[in-house]
């Protein structure tokens, strides 16, 4: 897979001289909606013999200009395992389009003749809900009124799981109520944090509990705070874990920052400084502040329980 960065004005001379078949979104988190969307291009890429490519941006627009202009914007998926998600699916080559103030202020027709038009589309595909600019402008019914003759426009419908559209939006609900089952279902996979393994304070060592303390970045979304049933991926194998998410009450009345501790069963490697993955497969309990030390390891005794008997049941 090709991964291309474009920055509008300086890059934008004509990029394919093959016609592409074209996914276009921002696709935070590659939800089974996005999925659809780009497993259609893919599909149609296929059937035609032509490339087929995902359009996508480097950040969120309200990074941008939006309310949360200069924050820290929380993704379902950075943009490394954006593309190791893509590379999954078999796109051909990925766009990733630089937003920044100059982008943002294209109008409708420029965002099509001055941008669009140089990546040789054969065919656009979307979702019904998919803006490329003003959300009363530039939507895919006028995308349709611009690119007719020019290039075709596939809209995809609102995808729904009981009755609730798939979105980035309520995959996010999702995980701020624990409710990790139902966000990996609109997901279609389980959902995934990484970052490096750093040393703590070793509470869970003094307690029998060694733990990975894993540094994840601040853009990465994190579920809500609580213990859960995790995987850990060390070294290109998954270990089942126990996970925390948390302030650890029960030491310094919750005055610390937010951790995310792995209890990794059977397991006695030295990993600091290695790169990990967490995958999320169940919520057990919020956080407690414990009156003492043996409340809390009679309850990570509990917790550990809940986790070997999840995994047998697997």
């Amino acid at each position: 897979m090709k991964v291309r960065k474009l920055i509008f004005p300086q890059q934008m001379e004509i990029i394919n001289h093959q016609p592409l078949i074209l996914a276009a979104g921002f696709f935070d988190g590659l939800h089974l909606g996005h999925q659809n969307v780009i497993g259609t291009a893919i599909r149609l890429a296929r059937i035609k013999g032509l490339p087929a490519g995902v359009l996508t941006f480097d950040r969120h627009p309200s990074v941008v200009f939006g309310p949360q202009k200069g924050a820290n914007y929380q993704y379902l998926s950075a943009p490394k395992r954006k593309l190791e998600l893509f590379r999954n699916l078999g796109v051909d080559i990925v766009y990733i389009a630089q937003f920044d103030r100059e982008f943002s202020q294209l109008t409708p027709p420029e965002f099509v003749d001055k941008f669009l038009m140089s990546l040789h589309l054969d065919t656009l595909v979307a979702g019904f809900d998919w803006t490329f600019g003003p959300k009363d402008l530039a939507t895919m019914k006028q995308l349709k009124i611009l690119a007719a003759n020019r290039f075709d426009i596939v809209e995809i419908p609102k995808l729904q799981l009981a009755g609730e559209k798939i979105s980035s939006t309520n995959v996010k609900k999702y995980l701020a109520q624990h409710q990790i089952f139902q966000a990996n279902l609109f997901l279609g996979y389980n959902y995934q944090n990484s970052g490096p393994v750093v040393h703590g304070r070793a509470i869970g060592r003094t307690l029998g509990f060694p733990t990975a303390n894993v540094a994840v970045a601040a853009d990465q979304l994190l579920p809500a705070l609580g213990v859960y049933v995790t995987r850990i991926l060390v070294d290109d194998c998954w270990y089942p874990a126990m996970t925390q998410i948390g302030r650890n009450l029960t030491f310094n009345q919750g005055q610390n920052p937010v951790t995310v501790e792995a209890n990794i069963l059977n397991f006695q490697q030295d990993i600091y400084g290695q790169n990990v993955r967490l995958e999320w497969l169940q919520y057990l309990r919020g956080e407690i502040a414990f009156a003492n030390k043996q409340q809390l390891i009679a309850q990570l005794q509990q917790d550990q329980l809940a986790t070997r008997k999840y995994f047998e049941k697997k």
